[in-house]
């Protein structure tokens, strides 16, 4: 399709409007965290989206069968992608603030091509070594310009939570790769998404006891969790899935830089997060590895947390 195509165009433009209302989430999700601890949070989020992908799927009877092997694969997955790495982009967010995730973030397309090269040993192309050195380059001025403004140790923390959460994804986006063919998008993410809120409610009857906790949800805080739930977590991912249909991967990633920059004005704007020169540049330098190396790999990598 010609690039100049008014159809594509469009296309476009829904893309950078997703990309910048995505931007709102970790705003939304540090309004919750910090009223609920991170584990209530997770388990609601993912009971939510997850009731809702299920009742789509009823409702639309689209539903196919599957094998029960091919079911308890998808639930890990879900486990890890889901819940594990929840645990660390939010704890990781709860400690950096949301800037700091911002620009973060971006490192993730550059760690699932490294899980592709590493696990299914797939040939990166020539410019991917570029991508991670910039990549690497940009995440040590990002450290430094978090430690200008806090701790060494909290700006480490916070970017170890983030980097092996993304890491989990990455895992879970290249063993995923096998059940597109068998279930849709929609039926992947329900069984992934209920089972990890299943297991989360079950951490929750044994070891956490955290339900009563949502009672000190202010009204903000359940707006966090329904944006969050609805919008971010169910909204853009159909929207996403179908904008994968008329436009490359590749092409929709590069609209990730917009996330990111949304992501540091809100967070800005809710919570007048100090953003030093530091964190610009080393982001700067991470969307400049995330435009290489997805214009390489010609490749994207939808975000699950």
């Amino acid at each position: 399709m010609n690039p100049t195509h008014p159809q594509l165009n469009r296309y476009f433009l829904i893309a950078a409007v997703l990309q910048i209302v995505w931007g709102i989430t970790p705003s939304a999700s540090r309004f919750v965290i910090e009223e609920i601890p991170v584990e209530l949070y997770i388990t609601i989020r993912w009971t939510i989206s997850g009731l809702i992908f299920a009742a789509y799927l009823l409702l639309t009877r689209n539903w196919k069968p599957i094998g029960f092997l091919d079911f308890v694969a998808i639930s890990c997955l879900g486990l890890l992608g889901y819940g594990v790495a929840s645990f660390g982009t939010l704890y990781g967010l709860k400690l950096g603030g949301v800037a700091n995730f911002a620009f973060m973030a971006t490192l993730g397309p550059i760690i699932t091509t490294l899980a592709s090269v590493c696990i299914l040993k797939e040939r990166p192309k020539k410019s991917f070594a570029l991508s991670l050195g910039l990549s690497i380059l940009g995440l040590g001025f990002v450290l430094a310009g978090k430690y200008q403004g806090s701790t060494f140790s909290i700006a480490g923390a916070s970017a170890l939570l983030i980097v092996l959460a993304y890491g989990c994804e990455a895992v879970v986006f290249v063993y995923s790769k096998k059940f597109k063919q068998k279930v849709d998008g929609a039926q992947y993410l329900a069984i992934a998404q209920i089972s990890t809120a299943v297991f989360m409610w079950g951490l929750q009857g044994t070891a956490f006891h955290q339900t009563s906790e949502i009672l000190n949800l202010s009204p903000k805080g359940m707006a966090g969790i329904v944006f969050v739930s609805l919008v971010a977590c169910v909204l853009c991912y159909a929207v996403l899935y179908w904008l994968l249909n008329h436009v490359d991967g590749h092409k929709l990633a590069l609209f990730d830089g917009l996330h990111t920059l949304s992501a540091v004005v809100f967070g800005y704007v809710f919570f007048l997060e100090p953003i030093r020169g530091l964190m610009v540049f080393g982001g700067a330098l991470m969307l400049l590895s995330l435009i290489l190396g997805t214009l390489a790999e010609g490749k994207g990598q939808p975000r699950s947390s």
